[in-house]
């Protein structure tokens, strides 16, 4: 992670990244350590693409690359400004980067159907900001057992 923060100070554009022993989490480290949020800024930091050294451990590089392109998404819409990722924003950024995967559906619920499903203390909440609610719905349909009962997470975007 730091040594891929160093070699982005120096402009290179690419960095073979030694797995040590373990390729997902050199993955991970490298990917993480190269994440910044430029998006507001004037000076862009150059992008540095990490990249495994060897070849052995390729498919635990690639996990460790997933996984924090995973986190790097959460960070990103952490650390954006409330007036920049508004709640419809946020919920087409999800249905964009999710479009790709078959087996998961996305549902961008309008304030109307909030209302409909009698959630008052969501809208309540919604009414202190000039942007309305959106409730989003992530459906992932990938099980491997379908007795299996549902995982569900709820939380706050």
């Amino acid at each position: 992670s730091a040594g891929c923060r160093q070699v982005q100070d120096l402009e290179i554009p690419c960095v073979e990244v030694d797995p040590c022993g373990d390729a997902q989490a050199a993955a991970e480290g490298a990917v993480l350590g190269l994440h910044e949020y430029n998006d507001l800024k004037q000076k862009k930091k150059p992008v540095v693409t990490p990249q495994l050294h060897g070849s052995a451990e390729s498919e635990a590089w690639q996990k460790g690359v997933i996984y924090a392109e995973g986190q790097n998404l959460a960070r990103y819409l952490m650390e954006a400004p409330a007036n920049y990722i508004t709640p419809i924003k946020f919920a087409e950024h999800i249905e964009q980067k999710l479009r790709s995967f078959s087996n998961v559906k996305v549902h961008i619920r309008p304030e109307s159907w909030i209302a409909t499903q009698q959630m008052g203390a969501f809208l309540s909440v919604a009414k202190g900001s000039a942007e309305p609610p959106i409730f989003l719905e992530i459906h992932y349909l990938g099980g491997t057992n379908t007795n299996d009962s549902p995982l569900v997470f709820v939380g706050k975007g």
